[in-house]
Order: structure tokens, then sequence, then C-alpha cells
């Protein structure tokens, strides 16, 4: 797609473009070329506001920018875009990965609601850094529920699925991590949630920091670094092991996958969310299967011949799933 004018930019971003002129343009930056333009707009942005020491003196360029081109895309909702990359169109995060997916309508992606929401499909990930600094990464099929604007009194969002987050530290605005079952308050800290809708069980691991997490019981759990926190949806009962190896529990944040005592089923479901594959199981091993290995080689099909290497199982891959069968 080639690039629109300056003429076009700069006609869009003071609010004169046509319904038409604006879709081309934020159909453009959603292209390697016009993310690689926004990321430097954006970031001649943030440096003058570091300068001053404070994120929220100014609106950030991405609302600036999209708050013009939604006054004009609204004139005509005719035309649907779906965004397969997006650096910069959410008013209040800046994408930064190459998975996320906001397959609404234009007049959606723009529209005047309080919420808006990152869908990260199966078999991708990615991260966002949303507008006070803080950063999310997002494992396969995970979503993030987001206000445009965060509460004077709190930054609020909704996870399912898992995420690892770097929080901004602000102790007059916690940030809040809800999930089905409970929320989790956070001063400034890293940590790692898993959350899936299917999971009884969800994991918060604390790199970082102080967590604590309210569930809907009335229940109150705090975690200290290096403590992971296992609590069960459907009792209400809350587990905390200490000692545990943070960096394990979110590795997958750099394309490492690991697995420690893992039975077989938990592994197929990793993968199969992971790589976005369907597993079909034929029959039953004579015994219990788990792994414990880590590896960088994001090849399934590597992954799969180092199971085979160590345990008695075969792959068989067809067109719609891969077979699993045991020796």
């Amino acid at each position: 797609m080639n690039r629109p004018s300056e003429e076009l930019l700069h006609k869009t971003l003071e609010n004169r473009a046509t319904a038409a002129e604006a879709a081309s343009v934020a159909e453009w930056l959603a292209t390697d070329s016009g993310q690689a333009w926004a990321s430097r707009y954006i970031g001649r942005d943030f440096d003058r506001q570091e300068s001053c020491g404070d994120y929220e003196r100014e609106e950030v360029a991405s609302e600036r920018i999209f708050a013009r081109i939604k006054t004009a895309l609204t004139r005509s909702r005719r035309r649907r875009i779906l965004f397969r990359v997006a650096a910069v169109v959410i008013p209040v995060a800046l994408v930064l990965g190459v998975a996320l997916r906001l397959d609404r309508q234009v007049g959606g992606i723009f529209s005047d609601a309080e919420y808006g929401e990152f869908v990260v499909d199966r078999g991708r990930r990615t991260q966002c850094l949303f507008q006070d600094g803080t950063v999310a990464h997002l494992n396969s099929e995970s979503k993030i529920h987001y206000p445009v604007k965060f509460g004077l009194f709190e930054r609020r969002i909704r996870l399912e699925g898992e995420a690892y987050f770097e929080v901004t530290h602000n102790p007059r605005r916690p940030f809040v991590v809800e999930f089905e079952g409970g929320e989790i308050q956070v001063l400034g800290t890293s940590f790692n949630v898993k959350a899936y809708r299917d999971d009884d069980i969800v994991a918060v691991t604390l790199d970082e920091g102080r967590v604590v997490l309210d569930d809907r019981r009335g229940g109150r759990f705090e975690l200290s670094p290096s403590e992971q926190l296992l609590y069960d949806r459907r009792s209400g009962e809350g587990r905390i092991v200490r000692g545990a190896d943070a960096m394990r529990y979110s590795i997958w944040k750099d394309d490492v996958i690991s697995f420690r005592d893992t039975p077989l089923a938990e592994v197929l479901e990793t993968l199969s969310r992971w790589y976005d594959v369907r597993f079909e199981t034929d029959g039953q091993p004579d015994r219990p299967i788990s792994y414990t290995f880590a590896t960088d080689n994001t090849l399934l099909d590597s992954v799969l011949r180092e199971m085979e290497l160590i345990s008695p199982v075969r792959f068989e891959r067809t067109k719609t799933e891969i077979k699993v069968s045991f020796r």
C-alpha cells in the first residue's frame, strides 16, 4: 500500500479529511511502514512528556492522532477495516507486538465507548504498553478489557487468559487486574497471572513488589516476591507456595516453553493454545506421563520429537489434527 502524502497525513490529523481519506490513512497505519512512522511520531511525543516528568500532562500522540481520525471516520461507517497489526490504534494503549486482533468495524474501533478490548488469538503472543507506562505481555488465547480512560483513583483492567505485567509505580492510583472470581491490587510490581476461563485454578506468581488478591467471597491473599498463589475459584480456597521460581512461570513471554513435572494432558493443552493445533488422543498410557523440560525451539515438530524421545508417545499429523498414541 502506498504511503499517504504528507498533506493527507496532516489533513487527517487536523480533522480536515473526509471519511474515505481518514480510512485510507488508518489502513496505512496498520502496515509495517505506517507503524514505523507512527512509532517515531509517538516516540517524539513520549520524549517530550518524559522531560516534563508527568505522563498525564498532555495526551499521548496516539490519542491525538486517532481522536482526529475518529471524527472523520464516524461520518461514514460503510467501510470495515481488519487490522492485522495495530501499533497505535487504541487511544489508551500502544500495541508493540504483532499478534493483536482487533476485528471490529471502524466505527467500533474509534467509538466513544468507555471500554476497549485486546484479543490475542491462539498461536499468538504479544505485548502492549498502556498510557501510564505499564507493560502487559499477553499469552495465546488471552484478552484484556480496559477503560478508554483510567480512573482518577485507580487503573483497572479485566483479564481472561494469561499475562505478565510490569506495572508502573503509582501509590495514588493502584493498578487492579480483575478476573472471573476476584481481583488483584497492585502498587508497582512485576507478576504473572494465569486465569483462563476454563481453569478452575488461578495462578498468581510474584516476581517483584507486592500484590493482594481479593476474591468475591471476602477472602484476601497477600503475596511477597518469589511466592505463588494457587486460588481455587470453585471453593474460594487459596494456597501460597513460597520459594517459587517466578521466572519459570513467565518465561513464555520470551518464547520459551517450560514444563516441570507437568502431566501430559496439561502439556497438550498448552501446546494446543501455543501453536493453535488440535490433539486427538487414542487410548490411555499404561502409566501416568509427565514432562520436565524447557526449549526455545519454536517449531512444533521439533518439540513433539523431543517429547517422543523422552516418553512412550507418538505423534502423527493429519490435515486437521495431531493424533497422539502410546507405545
